[in-house]
């Protein structure tokens, strides 16, 4: 069994040890990517699509009003269409330039496709090809992905703040049955299949899964053993300790 001891555990606040070779974790698509970052992109992005809705001449027409005209006037869905889509969108188009390096493609690859054709098309009705621009549909996508991807990582950061929290309640050592007694050692050596000690009270260093302790171990109080079926003297029983495997523990994981 071999330890992977990577302190950055995986990209969406999940355990570390869980199967990296899942198309889910091959690419890290929040890399870099902060709750503050997607809180600043919306904002502005937001004040950026303003100007893009009030001179769009559909919406104009929808909500029965007309836009200040002066020269230029008409290129301001363009100017403020491109920004929102230079500025909000890059985050996604380099998000989607992962996923298609890794063969992996997913939402960044989708919302990257959806923005992109909005713009090209757009800027080539703008510039003579038949049809109505999407400046103000484009600008709208863009700041409500950006927000959905702000509540996304906020999300994430409380996840992983309660997994720090939950880590901080197992034990830093454990007691190892061998065969030529007991002996305590720090939670990162044990390795599955080890025979550990587990007195009635105490936390439990280590398990299997996601499940938590085999055999029928009842476990409360932020995972500490209230009592256990009998296996060889088990937990319930004499003491001698339980078999068990092992979870992940503050950055070190088994597989």
């Amino acid at each position: 069994m071999e330890g992977d001891h990577n302190g950055h555990g995986d990209r969406h606040g999940m355990p570390p040890g869980q199967d990296k070779s899942s198309g889910h974790d091959a690419h890290d698509k929040h890399a870099g990517h902060s709750p503050s970052m997607f809180r600043d992109k919306f904002w502005l992005s937001l004040v950026l699509s303003v100007p893009t809705l009030v001179w769009s001449p559909s919406v104009q027409e929808w909500l029965g009003f007309t836009a200040p005209d002066f020269p230029l006037s008409q290129y301001i869905p363009v100017f403020f269409g491109t920004a929102v889509f230079l500025y909000g969108g890059l985050v996604f188009l380099r998000g989607a330039i992962g996923e298609l390096k890794d063969r992996l493609p997913g939402m960044m690859t989708l919302i990257s496709l959806a923005i992109s054709v909005a713009f090209v098309y757009s800027l080539a009705v703008t510039f003579g090809w038949p049809g109505d621009p999407l400046w103000w549909e484009l600008a709208t996508l863009v700041t409500i992905m950006i927000l959905g991807h702000w509540i996304e990582m906020r999300s994430i950061g409380q996840a992983r703040g309660a997994l720090k929290e939950l880590a901080k309640l197992l034990p830093d050592l454990a007691v190892r049955i061998g065969e030529h007694g007991n002996e305590e050692v720090p939670v990162a050596e044990l390795r599955d299949g080890d025979l550990v000690l587990v007195r009635p009270g105490a936390s439990v260093p280590a398990w299997r899964g996601e499940r938590g302790p085999e055999r029928g171990q009842r476990i409360h109080d932020h995972g500490r053993v209230a009592a256990g079926r009998e296996n060889c003297g088990g937990v319930g029983g004499c003491g001698h300790g339980q078999r068990l495997g092992l979870a992940p523990r503050r950055g070190h994981s088994y597989r």
